[in-house]
């Protein structure tokens, strides 16, 4: 389990999102969440699967793979430029 810092602090800018195929993201868009699926936040879970309820009617496929990639991490598509 990796650490996590959950349990202080506030929304703050850790993260800065791009997209793999490098086309700009419009400036207007806001992402405020990463979620950690290694366990390390164990709300981090409920949100995805929260989400992953919340889709799956309109999309199944996404809603699928959210819970595949809960229920193994290593298994989720890479998501950032130094995954191995």
């Amino acid at each position: 389990m990796t650490d996590s810092r959950y349990a202080r602090g506030g929304l703050e800018p850790r993260f800065i999102i791009e997209r793999a195929d490098g086309q700009p993201i419009t400036v207007s868009r806001r992402y405020s969440l990463v979620l950690d699926f290694s366990g390390a936040d164990p709300h981090a879970l409920v949100a995805a699967e929260a989400y992953a309820a919340s889709v799956e009617a309109e999309n199944p496929a996404l809603a699928a793979g959210i819970r595949a990639a809960v229920a193994d991490p290593s298994s989720a598509p890479a998501q950032h430029r130094y995954a191995r």
